[in-house]
């Protein structure tokens, strides 16, 4: 028995870090919203061990691959038998702050189950999960959420929807431990508590804030505008292109637009192609979307995201 599963990628509408927890972590409020970007996994259930495979050269192997670690918790906690193959097919880019490993264990979580024919209540999953990594809860909702906690605790949000949606990223890898030590070393500057009081408002009145007035906030942007300029310049760009929202997402590099007219979304996908970068043009996805999509390819053998 073999599913073809997608795995969305994820974007922060906000990002701020509370500071240091007892437990070495750090405590986080974040807005997360799924975007229309995918991996997808091929899982095949085998009578054997379990095989994680990726052509991609950045992707690890073994122990330190989430997938990999997801399947060995599953299979512990349910006492599994059965073995699985699982290939990943690496679309979002790696450690670009866009939650592809963490959406890679959260869907093989909830593929495995399927292949192994084990239940797994959602209380079971966010317990896996939350064992796996801070993002691994939002991918098994999904949608717009708020993150808490060290970002595992995760409540549904009204719904943003943004249909044009340029991400740019300049190839090199951002590694979340160091951004963490920077904040540590600096303290936190930034937007944030506007961008608190637009989502505190959203809650309340149990209506997403219009794009135009959303205020993205990432508490990650200031260190990185410092350590790699040339993410300065891209996120100003962005804005010049005529982006009505601009942003950071995780701990970067990855940053992305959100504009209201196709043209000026073309003209920043040919703007970042010149300089070089890798591009995308995608847009939100619904916690609904996110659904219909993951349980359709679950529901059916030799499925197709």
């Amino acid at each position: 028995m073999r599913l073809r599963v997608p795995s969305f990628a994820k974007i922060n509408w906000m990002l701020e870090v509370l500071g240091a927890r007892p437990d070495g972590y750090h405590e986080v409020r974040t807005v997360l919203q799924t975007i229309d970007l995918t991996d997808v996994l091929d899982v095949e259930r085998t009578e054997g061990e379990i095989e994680v495979l990726c052509a991609h050269p950045d992707v690890p192997g073994g122990e330190a691959n989430l997938v990999f670690r997801a399947a060995h918790l599953l299979r512990r906690a349910k006492g599994v038998k059965a073995g699985a193959r699982i290939r990943i097919e690496k679309r979002i880019p790696v450690a670009a702050g866009l939650g592809g490993g963490s959406s890679n264990a959260a869907v093989a979580l909830l593929t495995l189950a399927r292949l192994w024919e084990v239940a797994l209540e959602v209380g079971e999953q966010l317990e896996l999960g939350c064992a796996l990594g801070s993002d691994v809860p939002f991918f098994l909702l999904g949608g717009t959420a708020l993150g808490i906690g060290r970002g595992d605790e995760v409540y549904p949000l009204p719904e943003v929807r943004a249909d044009l949606l340029v991400l740019a990223n300049p190839g090199f890898p951002i590694s979340t431990a160091w951004a963490y030590r920077q904040l540590t070393k600096r303290g936190i500057v930034g937007n944030i508590s506007v961008c608190s009081r637009v989502w505190y408002r959203a809650v309340r009145e149990g209506e997403p804030p219009p794009l135009s007035e959303i205020v993205v906030g990432n508490a990650f942007e200031g260190i990185v505008r410092e350590r790699h300029p040339e993410l300065a310049r891209g996120l100003d760009r962005m804005r010049e292109l005529g982006a009505v929202v601009v942003g950071l997402s995780g701990s970067g590099p990855t940053i992305f637009g959100v504009f209201e007219s196709e043209d000026p979304a073309i003209r920043a996908e040919v703007a970042f192609a010149t300089l070089g970068w890798w591009r995308a043009r995608t847009q939100t996805v619904s916690r609904r979307q996110y659904w219909e999509r993951l349980s359709a390819a679950l529901s059916d053998e030799a499925s197709r995201p």
